[in-house]
């Protein structure tokens, strides 16, 4: 068995035996996928990155493969994509098929928890890892990897899950989740979906209708895709904007935080963070 065949069954087995393919979930997304959330994408690039023309990119948990084929539209001079799912593989292969295969987007499969695969695959002027890190295994880890693969004055884009008193609640939920089975799953889903797009709104005297279609404005997602992905997403880390600071400020001293959206203090969804680092 080589390193890398025995590091991904290592990791399997700290994660208590739990398997979500968020690449299956992200899959069955593509089916939804239009222009214009595909334009919502590339404009929330260009909203937190600017002008990416001529840079090289990774997209580190790739994913649906959306953000990867946005930077390749948006002129990124290279583009990376990893994910460890091989159904998101299969994704970001699918779109990059869409566009004739060009030789400057290139996809892996692989953890960036593993460091001889990271070791091999250079340093780029924006690494971005929108949602991901925190379902690695190990979070912290997984943050320190991917900043070291950020070149001088490149920027460190990152999302990570917020720190709440229900934080161990929803870790509970996930777990019982993916232990369910298929109708277990769907009843969830049914009411997580329900709860937050039909009784919240309702009792904030909103209309839910109008959430739902405004909901591809968001990154250019799905909110039902969102769902199965909160539920499903294991294994499952989170935290606080301050303690995602202090730690990459202690790795490496020359990283400022150039731009955030930091959620409401009670609020479990991810705060972003960029960080340029300044040489």
């Amino acid at each position: 068995m080589n390193s890398t065949e025995e590091f991904k069954r290592n990791l399997k087995n700290k994660i208590d035996g739990i398997s979500f393919s968020f690449g299956a979930n992200w899959k069955r997304y593509l089916d939804s996928l239009t222009i214009e959330k595909i334009q919502i994408a590339k404009q929330g690039l260009k909203d937190f990155l600017g002008n990416i023309t001529g840079k090289t990119c990774i997209d580190i948990g790739s994913g649906s493969g959306i953000f990867s084929y946005s930077m390749y539209a948006l002129g990124a001079k290279e583009v990376t994509s990893i994910d460890n799912d091989p159904f998101s593989v299969k994704c970001a292969n699918y779109l990059k098929s869409k566009v004739k295969n060009p030789e400057r987007w290139n996809i892996y499969q692989g953890s960036i928890l593993d460091k001889i695969f990271i070791s091999q695959i250079g340093k780029y002027d924006i690494v971005y890892s929108w949602g991901v890190l925190h379902h690695t295994g190990n979070m912290w880890e997984a943050i320190k990897n991917a900043a070291s693969l950020v070149n001088d004055n490149g920027i460190f884009y990152l999302a990570i899950y917020n720190k709440t008193r229900s934080s161990r609640f929803w870790l509970k939920v996930k777990k019982i989740y993916n232990f369910s089975p298929k109708i277990g799953k769907k009843f969830m889903n049914f009411l997580l979906f329900s709860d937050m797009y039909f009784i919240l709104p309702l009792l904030s005297l909103k209309n839910p209708l109008i959430r739902l279609k405004n909901y591809k404005k968001k990154r250019g997602m799905d909110p039902m895709t969102d769902v199965k992905d909160w539920l499903g997403g294991y294994p499952f880390e989170v935290a606080t904007f301050r303690e995602i600071v202090t730690f990459l400020n202690r790795i490496n001293q020359n990283f400022k935080l150039i731009k955030y959206n930091k959620v409401n203090p009670n609020g479990n969804a991810n705060n972003e963070l960029v960080f340029k680092n300044v040489k």
